[in-house]
């Protein structure tokens, strides 16, 4: 925001981290506080002259803009911040599915050939291992929309249907091989600060999958799967010697 005419955005902008960052906000005061100030620059945004006779397009661009700018300012404040209890979540999901990463896709019921399946399955889990490299809740979220899109795009590349019911387990196993670290907390993050108006969308839809996947996970055992009762737990008796 370097144009002169940006320069009351400019100082409301600063102001803002300043007072934001001088104490500890609980975290339904941090996602009050972000939702007020956003809502109040979009706002502000409309009746600056730097926008007169701006299209729509270009008027939500610019409001898109200014979330990513602030959370990435705001990002070691708000990211699993220690008012929150979403640092010990992610170190508890993070180390049961390091024992449960054993399970096949004949496990979860899912018949694709494994060789077809895999591309698609290794590029859809380094999507969900990109999460940790952005700071803006949108770019992260983008990280879901594309891995949820490459499982669509398997199902169409082996003619099974398209639909939740073989969608999800694949969500299932694609979050199980990449165990991304700070998963609970990239999920919170979303959640919290993304607008909530982009949350009903395509990308949103694809976010409550996910949380759905890590919801399975969290609560998974023999009877989940299919396997035997006695393979499944030597299963973990194993993995749980390896690590």
């Amino acid at each position: 925001m370097r144009d002169r005419r940006a320069l009351p955005l400019t100082k409301y902008f600063r102001s803002f981290l300043r007072e934001f960052t001088k104490r500890k906000w609980t975290v339904n005061e941090q996602v009050k506080i972000v939702r007020d100030f956003l809502d109040f620059m979009g706002v502000q945004l409309s009746k600056n002259e730097m926008f007169a006779g701006a299209s729509d397009d270009e008027m939500e661009n610019a409001r898109e803009g200014m979330e990513k700018l602030l959370m990435n300012k705001l990002h070691q404040y708000t990211f699993s911040p220690s008012t929150s209890d979403d640092g010990v979540k992610d170190e508890v999901l993070y180390k049961k599915i390091s024992i449960l990463q054993w399970i096949e896709l004949k496990h979860l019921d899912i018949h694709i050939d494994p060789e077809l399946a895999g591309p698609f399955l290794r590029v859809a889990q380094k999507e969900l291992l990109k999460m940790n490299d952005y700071k803006a809740p949108r770019d992260k979220l983008i990280c879901t929309l594309n891995a949820c899109k490459l499982i669509f795009g398997l199902l169409k590349q082996s003619n099974a249907p398209e639909t939740a019911d073989t969608f999800l387990p694949l969500l299932i196993y694609t979050v199980l091989q990449a165990n991304p670290p700070h998963l609970h907390s990239n999920m919170q993050y979303i959640q919290r600060f993304r607008n909530p108006a982009k949350l009903q969308s395509e990308a949103g839809y694809y976010l409550t999958n996910l949380m759905g996947a890590v919801s399975f996970i969290e609560g998974l055992d023999h009877t989940s799967l299919e396997i035997a009762k006695d393979e499944f737990d030597a299963k973990i008796e194993e993995r749980m010697r390896e690590i």
